[in-house]
């Protein structure tokens, strides 16, 4: 049996498309683009459950109608690159890559040695990715340098010795990749919804306070050294 003749794509058609593509970017930049990994559709290392997150954002930064702002300051058609990109992870594993987004977020669930009674079973230990865990005698010690706050430790403990303390999101800011990439700063501490969507409106202020032609958050941050983004 013949076989259909394959589709030809012909020189003329590639160049086409190279002069189309760039023409017709600027319809498809919004401003902003906000990532998500695949926890909300029930990831089994989901380390925080916090539905309507990435809604929540958007809808923040409908408002600082950042589209209009970019095509006020930057030379040229708009491309992808300039938007604000804010990354959402729901654990350490970090599937959407928020370390290299603007504003990053991971999922975080700190353990907290409770005064129940260990039965030294060691399955905290065992199940720890980053050897945070030891033990004196019976009871467990949690290593803060080395723990990523994932909460599996918190999970396999069948006492109750381990239980969630902080949970929410760490927050990276200014990550980036091209010509001189760059993994976002890490601010101290957990945080929750509210105070996520406060820091977020508070970063795009100053982005849009020291923006010139649509520079990444992290070369502005890199610029402004001296100055706290808060």
């Amino acid at each position: 049996m013949a076989k259909p003749d394959s589709p030809k794509i012909h020189p003329k058609h590639s160049h086409a498309g190279r002069k189309h593509f760039p023409a017709s970017m600027e319809d498809e930049v919004s401003g902003y683009l906000v990532e998500t990994c695949s926890g909300p559709g029930g990831c089994p290392n989901r380390a925080i459950v916090c539905e309507g997150l990435a809604e929540e954002i958007g809808k923040r930064l409908i408002k600082h109608d950042l589209k209009a702002f970019l095509k006020k300051i930057v030379p040229g058609p708009l491309k992808i690159h300039h938007e604000i990109r804010i990354s959402i992870s729901d654990c350490p594993n970090a599937c959407s890559r928020p370390q290299i987004a603007d504003i990053g977020l991971i999922g975080a669930c700190h353990p907290v040695v409770t005064g129940e009674m260990c039965n030294g079973c060691g399955a905290c230990a065992e199940t720890c990715r980053e050897d945070a865990i030891s033990f004196t005698g019976d009871i467990p010690f949690m290593d803060g340098e080395k723990c990523l706050s994932c909460g599996k430790c918190i999970a396999v403990c069948p006492t109750g010795t381990l239980r969630e303390g902080r949970s929410g999101y760490r927050i990276l800011l200014g990550g980036k990749l091209g010509r001189h990439p760059r993994l976002g700063t890490e601010l101290p501490d957990i945080f929750q919804k509210d105070k996520i969507l406060e820091i977020i409106d508070r970063c795009v202020e100053y982005y849009k306070n020291h923006c010139v032609e649509g520079e990444r958050l992290g070369e502005i941050m890199r610029k402004n050294a001296k100055e706290n983004i808060f």
